[in-house]
């Protein structure tokens, strides 16, 4: 885990202070090695050797720093912790190694002895300035909330309340999960929850409802929820590289939900929304025309979908059911062999042409081209209430195709879908966002998918 400072700017002091030390130590080892002749060298360096242009080469070394510091995890633990695991000389020699491709890929070169200087030189200005960085902008003590009655908890709590897990302290260990819920803002000296970590330790199905609550509430409150694998979570994962005294630690992250995935989204969206928006329209105009010449309605319709942050919209699409299609039923899930389609309707949801008027609402934000497929609020009440952890699709922006969508059949159970939602939702990559869109080209020319 990773205790969090008690100032606000303890971060960006680190940062700045990392950059600034390594440009301004890499400035004086050079100007040292322009000035003295060292045993084994030949001669000194010229003064057009290795430049030290403020911009860009020493931003540059500090950039490089910046970068290494943060490689090795040295800002988010005590400075004791980072000193055990020689986090600061894994920095310095990570820098060296940058520094020498900054400058060979600028078409400089660092001399040998500058390096070898460069590096115990940088390691101890990192261990002075980290030192002083941490008496008056210490790393605090952050509180845990152990959550789960097992062996595992129990371990947990016993680790923390021993002082074994520098940085934190057990606040609570609660095992009847069906009594929790986190502390609040409010008044009478809570602690709130920004300031906490929880640890979710149970793996029995009746406590899972507490983990997406769990879940849903990190996404608004950054809180930090972690969660004590077992096998098959550490089968299904990447490589365990956190711990809880001994125990291995995961971090519950929802990344598809996070900034960097949101901004990544949103760009592809305006950079392919538009152009295929305006290949679409003529398209539209031919599609509309058959669909009114071959049953009696409007060419499209409009339907309740539910979206970002589980709120209703109006969807449009291109009407492929009769008019009066679920007017003794109600709303009514699709099947392969729908009954209520129209000739031209069956033809256009095999080549998914009814789904063209969706690009308006890709463009304008209220739908993504790629996350889970937007699904009727009648539909999502009866989801909900049997798969608790439906509601976390609504953590993303709802999608044109997704990974259910290339990766499921048409009849693919919502239980199933939910996983490949779910997947996408905890291990989202901008790689992740290409392979779907290319399953879905292939998707749709061969009429599969969901």
């Amino acid at each position: 885990m990773r205790p969090r400072g008690r100032f606000r700017g303890r971060t960006a002091l680190l940062v700045l202070g990392d950059g600034a030390v390594a440009a301004a130590l890499f400035a004086a080892t050079v100007v040292l090695r322009r000035e003295i002749r060292l045993p084994g060298a030949i001669g000194r360096i010229p003064p057009e050797n290795v430049p030290l242009d403020p911009f860009p080469w020493l931003a540059a070394v500090g950039l490089a720093a910046i970068i290494a510091l943060s490689l090795a995890v040295t800002r988010s633990e005590p400075l004791a912790l980072v000193r055990e695991r020689g986090g600061l000389l894994v920095s310095s020699l990570l820098c060296a190694g940058f520094l020498v491709v900054i400058f060979f890929g600028g078409g400089r070169a660092v001399p040998r002895t500058v390096l070898l200087l460069y590096i115990p030189v940088l390691y101890v200005g990192l261990e002075l300035w980290r030192s002083v960085a941490d008496r008056f902008a210490p790393i605090g003590v952050r509180p845990v909330v152990v959550l789960g009655s097992g062996r595992d908890a129990e371990r947990a709590a016993s680790a923390l309340s021993s002082g074994e897990v520098t940085g934190h302290r057990l606040l609570e260990w609660r095992q009847d999960l069906w009594t929790f819920r986190l502390p609040s803002d409010g008044a009478g000296g809570s602690i709130p929850g920004e300031a906490l970590d929880v640890v979710f330790a149970s793996d029995r199905p009746e406590d899972r409802a507490l983990l997406v609550a769990l879940i849903e509430e990190s996404a608004a409150r950054p809180f930090d929820l972690w969660l004590l694998p077992g096998l098959t979570d550490v089968l299904a994962s990447r490589v365990v590289t956190r711990s809880l005294g001994d125990l291995p630690l995961v971090q519950v992250v929802a990344r598809g939900a996070g900034l960097p995935a949101r901004v990544a989204r949103r760009s592809v969206d305006l950079v392919l929304g538009v152009p295929l928006l305006l290949l679409a329209l003529p398209v539209l105009v031919v599609v509309s025309a058959l669909v009114v010449l071959d049953s009696r309605g409007p060419a499209w319709i409009r339907q309740r979908r539910v979206g970002l942050g589980g709120k209703v919209f109006l969807l449009w699409k291109v009407r492929t059911m009769r008019q009066d299609a679920e007017t003794g039923t109600g709303p009514t899930l699709a099947s392969p062999d729908d009954a209520r389609l129209t000739r031209t309707g069956r033809w256009l949801r095999k080549g998914r042409f009814d789904e063209l008027p969706q690009l308006f609402h890709v463009v304008s934000g209220e739908m993504s081209l790629i996350g889970p497929r937007p699904e009727r609020p009648e539909f999502v009440a009866d989801f909900e209430r049997d798969l608790p952890a439906y509601r976390l699709r609504h953590l993303l922006r709802p999608g044109l195709t997704g990974l259910a969508q290339v990766m499921g059949a048409y009849a693919t159970k919502p239980d199933v879908k939910l996983r490949y939602d779910l997947g996408y939702l905890f291990h989202w990559t901008p790689l992740l966002d290409l392979i779907i869109l290319i399953r879905t080209v292939s998707t749709v020319l061969r009429g599969g998918g969901v």
